[in-house]
């Protein structure tokens, strides 16, 4: 613990990805922390350790974004400690919603880093105008896109290969674009065996196989106006979650929009863009394959997500400024049928999600103000009306009405959220501060969730139709020094719960999964705290190399001063990176404290610390109008057996893992 503290003060561990940033071409500047910020043709892989990486390990290794893990693949973002009932994941400003119960299937598992542009984190009610119902923060993937430019056609091919698992990576896209038409589109597959832990511990049920299809196409239909359409589809099958009591047979998503975009539709207004868009994911869960099952189980879910949008963008002398309005309709269904080992002895059929419906439409309005060259200031606010229900009345409703009998089939709410900042910038200095308030209605299994085994604490979960809106009041400071060659920066940001929605003990009911603990039942905390401060620079020496560096601290406490589950212990990562001409190559280190502040009532224990060694290289060259890359290196270098704090039941993370990633690029 002393050797990694030491190391930890000494360097002020942490890294950023190092990525290839571009200005944004649209005039508001809403000020969102852009984590990956790339050119127009998506990620430049030249600058990436691994440009075969998933989003997920990408988000990762931002600094900004937590992962959940359940296994190998498809892992759950978290953003300042708080996952997916607190947060709002988009793509292009699309509402998606998980379609499993135990949220195997997070909206980043759907896109692919050949399709995806940047990614913008918001912390708390930062000023993403389509989230909704979202009070710890925001992630916006927005998609890449060729554009209206005369870039003309490229094409692209790569393969990756990771000896751990014998993960296999093979992807190839292609686009065109002149000032009148564009289009890209692509194919991506990847599949994995058991990968091992450190000591060549294999992982058993942490395979997968997946294929991802992408299209984006855009026409001018006339001058400064354009349509746009975008169609994914994504197909997983065969998915093991190591963490968990099933496995996936199948996990489809298909994601499509259509947006019209007007330049200077009015006078002060520059942009007007309205998107319809639809999506359908179908998550099949599988226990067929698991040894010595006491009651096999099918378990599919289903969620269907249309909305629309409209933001009107526009700025008259120092103002800065958009309008949107949004809506959406989802239907989220998932239902278990249990067969007994007994063939004299009928099935059991429970609906765990009766066909909840939501409805919910809001109003978003920024207005930032630049009052001279060091000082502006940004007001923002969203409300929302949200209508929810159960629709399934003969067993999804009457199965509730048994435990709430006054219960309405469905409920409305008002949502919203309203912050400020004020932001301070001259000779380097840069400081802003920010407020903010703001309430979400309960998620779908908070309020109509039936029996939801969580393996984490092992309790069955019931939902509460009669909880409160959960609010919270939030701060944020960051301060950052520019030098010539140094960035040193420093943010915290605290979250003040009023309502908190967690699952608490209810000893009068009787678990129905077998071998459940108990079962919790949602309620309201009078209050709740979230913590978390971020130290970080960067150091440019010697023309080639950059030092990067970041250490995390956050802290978690309920009413009754007890810890909140999943908030990280002390964290940290550092990085060294050697850049000429076709060659680089990066060292790096991340690691993290003992978790001490853990809640057993949560399913948590301690976790132990651990330090992480990695390297990379790469090289790139070009050949008449082909660009040739590889990128090689090792992950976990020592091959250490650890797991983290937010390793689903302690299982361990991959150990030594070699990589090797090639790309082909026809311009």
């Amino acid at each position: 613990m002393k050797r990694i503290l030491s190391a930890g003060l000494l360097v002020i561990m942490g890294t950023c990805p190092v990525v290839a940033q571009q200005p944004d071409t649209i005039p508001l500047s809403l000020n969102i922390r852009e984590i990956i910020v790339t050119a127009k043709t998506g990620f430049n892989p030249g600058r990436q350790a691994k440009s075969s990486a998933s989003v997920e390990e990408y988000l990762q290794s931002s600094g900004k974004a937590g992962m959940i893990k359940r296994g190998n693949y498809a892992w759950e973002p978290s953003v300042n400690g708080m996952t997916s009932e607190r947060i709002s994941v988009t793509i292009d400003g699309m509402k998606i919603f998980h379609a499993c119960t135990d949220r195997m299937d997070p909206v980043t598992s759907y896109v692919e880093t050949v399709n995806l542009g940047k990614v913008s984190l918001g912390s708390g009610f930062e000023a993403n105008p389509n989230a909704s119902n979202h009070i710890g923060g925001s992630i916006d993937m927005r998609l890449n896109k060729s554009g209206f430019c005369t870039d003309g056609f490229s094409a692209n091919v790569s393969a990756g290969y990771e000896s751990n698992g014998n993960l296999q990576v093979y992807g190839a896209d292609m686009s065109y674009a002149n000032p009148h038409f564009y289009i890209n589109s692509g194919i991506f597959h990847r599949s994995s065996s058991n990968y091992r832990a450190g000591k060549s511990k294999e992982v058993l049920f942490s395979q997968f196989n997946k294929n991802n299809f992408f299209s984006n196409i855009g026409y001018v239909v006339a001058n400064g106006k354009a349509i746009e359409g975008t169609l994914i589809y994504d197909h997983a099958r065969n998915v093991g979650y190591p963490a968990l009591t099933m496995d996936v047979a199948t996990a489809d998503g298909l994601i499509s929009s259509l947006a019209y975009t007007m330049e200077n539709p009015f006078p002060k207004f520059y942009k007007w863009e309205t998107k319809v868009y639809y999506n359908n994911i179908v998550h099949i869960m599988d226990d067929t394959k698991r040894p010595d099952v006491i009651m096999h189980m099918d378990m599919p879910g289903n969620s269907r997500t249309g909305g629309a949008y409209s933001t009107l963008s526009g700025r008259n002398d120092n103002h800065r400024y958009s309008l949107n309005i949004d809506g959406y309709y989802n239907r989220s269904y998932a239902e278990m049928t249990m067969y007994s080992n007994n063939r004299n002895e009928m099935p059991m059929f429970m609906l765990t999600w009766g066909d909840v419906r939501t409805i919910n439409a809001g109003i978003f309005a920024i207005d930032e103000y630049r009052i001279n060259d060091n000082h502006s200031a940004r007001l923002s606010s969203k409300i929302s009306f949200q209508r929810d229900g159960v629709g399934n009345e003969e067993i999804g409703y009457e199965s509730l009405l048994v435990y709430y009998p006054e219960m309405p089939r469905y409920k409305g709410r008002i949502i919203g959220n309203v912050a400020a900042r004020y932001l301070f910038n001259k000779n380097g200095w840069e400081a802003s501060a920010s407020a903010g308030y703001g309430s979400r209605a309960p998620s779908v299994s908070e309020a109509y969730g039936f029996f939801l085994f969580n393996t984490f604490d092992s309790y069955d979960y019931l939902g509460n139709p009669g909880l409160k809106n959960e609010s919270s009041l939030e701060t944020s400071l960051i301060l950052s020094k520019k030098y010539k060659t140094l960035e040193v920066k420093t943010e915290a940001s605290c979250f003040y719960f009023y309502d908190y929605i967690i699952g608490k003990p209810n000893v009068e009911l009787h678990h129905m999964t077998i071998g459940a603990t108990g079962v919790k039942v949602y309620q309201n905390l009078p209050r709740a705290t979230i913590m978390n401060l971020n130290l970080s620079f960067k150091y440019r020496f010697a023309n080639n190399f950059i030092w990067q560096s970041n250490v995390l601290y956050a802290r978690g406490k309920d009413d009754k001063n007890n810890s909140l589950p999943l908030i990280s212990p002390i964290s940290y990562n550092t990085s060294l990176t050697f850049l000429n001409n076709h060659f680089t190559a990066e060292a790096g280190i991340n690691g993290a404290a003992r978790q001490t502040n853990f809640n057993p009532e949560y399913g948590e224990d301690e976790t132990g610390e651990y330090f992480i060694a990695n390297l990379s290289a790469g090289y790139d060259f070009k050949a008449g109008n082909v660009i040739f890359r590889m990128k090689t290196g090792v992950e976990n270098l020592f091959d250490k057996y650890y797991s983290t704090y937010s390793d689903w039941k302690n299982i361990p993370r991959k150990g030594r893992n070699i990589f090797l990633n090639l790309g082909i690029n026809f311009n």
